[in-house]
C-alpha cells in the first residue's frame, strides 16, 4: 500500500475529521473512502459515455418513456416488512 504525504487546508483537515468521527471511521479510511468514491464516479461516467456516444438520445429517451408508461403502481413493501426482510429491530 502506498503512503501519500498531502496537503490541505486547517478548516477542511477539521471539518473532513469531523465527518470521519462522525461516521466511526479514522480520517485515512475517510479519505481513502472519499477518493475511490471520486474515482469510481469517473470511471462510471467514462463508461457510460462510451456506451451512450454513439446512441441516438432522443429514440433512447422515447423508449424509456414508453417502458414506463407500461408501467403499473402497486403495492410496495411497509416499513414493517422491509424492517424484518433486512433483520431490524
Amino acid at each position: 500500500m502506498a503512503t501519500l504525504s498531502i496537503r490541505i487546508r486547517d478548516d477542511l483537515k477539521r471539518k473532513v475529521q469531523e465527518l470521519a468521527a462522525s461516521q466511526g471511521v479514522s480520517l485515512n479510511n475517510f479519505i481513502n473512502a472519499s477518493v475511490a468514491a471520486a474515482v469510481a464516479q469517473d470511471e462510471t461516467l467514462t463508461f457510460f459515455g462510451d456506451r451512450l456516444r454513439d446512441v441516438d438520445l432522443e429514440a433512447l429517451h422515447d423508449r424509456v418513456v414508453a417502458t414506463m408508461r407500461q408501467t403499473k403502481p402497486g403495492d410496495g413493501p411497509t416499513a414493517e416488512e422491509l424492517r424484518q426482510t433486512l433483520g431490524g429491530d
